[in-house]
């Protein structure tokens, strides 16, 4: 499971960063994503996570990459 605690990581990071940028809501959340991970089921488990913050309804724009690693590269937000 553990495509839940890095859906968790995405969300908590893009929630820091949108209130570090006082923002009402965050847009897009573009990431870089081992192909170890399964990118469909973080999607899933994100929008599930997600809900009723201000990231609800955020897309995420997946770049896979060789290995296990995880990164936000940048948020979108308003």
């Amino acid at each position: 499971m553990h495509e839940l605690a890095a859906a968790q990581d995405v969300l908590n990071v893009a929630l820091r960063e949108a209130q570090a940028q006082g923002a009402r809501r965050v847009r897009t959340i573009a990431l870089r994503l081992g192909r170890l991970y399964a990118a469909e089921r973080i999607e899933s488990l994100f929008g599930m996570l997600a809900k009723g913050s201000i990231a609800e309804g955020a897309r995420l724009e997946i770049e896979q990459v060789p290995g296990s690693g995880l990164q936000v590269d940048s948020l979108e937000v308003e």
